[in-house]
């Protein structure tokens, strides 16, 4: 099952390659006396010794309604009502183990995060897998000022979806998210807050409109759109990752079962680009990343071969989607 929300958390702080996480639940309150949250890679789960519970306000009435039962039953000497108070208290110890034993049968499992530039919100999604032969239960879970409640399907998965806004480029992690049950009467609430070793990538925002290619790129750029006319058909490759479906010739790939890609003769001749920081050092530090970005995409939309070097990274020429990735995203985690 798959829970989403529609408000905002506040806006992430950190900067650069900052692994730091603005979204800690535990920073105000009387949780602050409360141990660092469980960290660790996935798959992740809540121990039980770090797993706390407390009574909800339904779990207070009802304690409340039996200290009145109790009472009057020892004054009248009534002992069948005295019985009662009894198992009714039995059964609500009973479910506040249950409360804590059905969280720590839950573990998160996966994370992922949209790609998005900066000031955009970046859509995430977490995963969490019940324990096999476990009964279902409502969960909530709490990122910053999100909090979402889902319940687990058929295969006991749960998939929480949130926005997470960015304000700066670069990678950030996911820091604190605190885990909640009241199952199985609601007389309960049983927490644990976990740091998931997990992040996400925040490219840098381009530089709009897209600045004209360097000089010494621009001079010898020739035609830097790839054609598809088929009479400009050149040879043909076989399909490698990254490149579009729209370069698939269809019709020869289904006669020799196998995905073939129509090259023309103009994009085989086609210079490579090379963007550096040399480029764009009279710049100010981020803007000069603004204007490599843009340049990145330019030519990633000409899927024209770039390639980017930042002196101690730097990727091969070539283009498509995974290599438009692995350059947006040294740019955001530079310094």
């Amino acid at each position: 099952m798959t829970a989403t929300a529609a408000n905002d958390i506040p806006e992430d702080k950190a900067t650069g390659a900052a692994t730091g996480a603005s979204t800690d639940s535990r920073a105000t309150g009387w949780r602050r006396w409360l141990p660092k949250p469980v960290t660790g890679t996935l798959p992740l789960s809540p121990p039980q010794r770090r797993i706390y519970i407390l009574p909800c306000r339904f779990g207070l009435i009802y304690g409340l309604a039996l200290c009145v039962l109790l009472m009057g039953a020892l004054n009248y000497n009534n002992n069948p009502a005295i019985l009662l108070a009894m198992l009714l208290g039995a059964a609500a110890l009973c479910s506040s183990v249950m409360t804590v034993r059905h969280l720590s049968r839950l573990s998160i499992v996966g994370f992922q995060a949209d790609d998005v530039v900066a000031g955009q919100a970046q859509t995430c999604r977490l995963r969490l897998q019940l324990a096999a032969g476990q009964a279902p239960g409502l969960v909530w879970l709490k990122h910053g000022g999100v909090q979402l409640a889902g319940s687990p399907d058929g295969h006991g998965r749960i998939e929480f979806i949130w926005p997470w806004a960015s304000q700066r480029r670069g990678r950030r992690a996911l820091g604190t998210v605190q885990l909640s049950a009241d199952y199985p009467l609601g007389l309960f609430r049983a927490w644990c807050d976990l740091a998931p070793d997990v992040s996400a990538i925040v490219f840098p925002l381009p530089e709009t409109p897209t600045p004209a290619w360097p000089e010494q790129l621009a001079s010898g750029s020739g035609n830097t759109r790839r054609r598809h006319d088929q009479d400009d058909w050149f040879q043909l490759r076989e399909f490698q990752r990254g490149d579009s479906l729209r370069e698939i010739a269809w019709k020869v790939s289904a006669r020799h079962d196998r995905w073939l890609v129509a090259e023309s003769r103009a994009q085989t001749t086609a210079p490579s680009l090379r963007f550096q920081l040399d480029q764009v050092a009279q710049l100010e530090r981020e803007h000069g990343i603004s204007r490599l970005a843009a340049w990145v995409l330019a030519a990633d939309a000409e899927q024209r071969p770039y390639a980017l070097d930042l002196g101690a990274q730097a990727t091969t020429s070539g283009y498509g989607s995974e290599h438009r990735r692995r350059a947006l995203t040294l740019l955001a985690e530079l310094p």
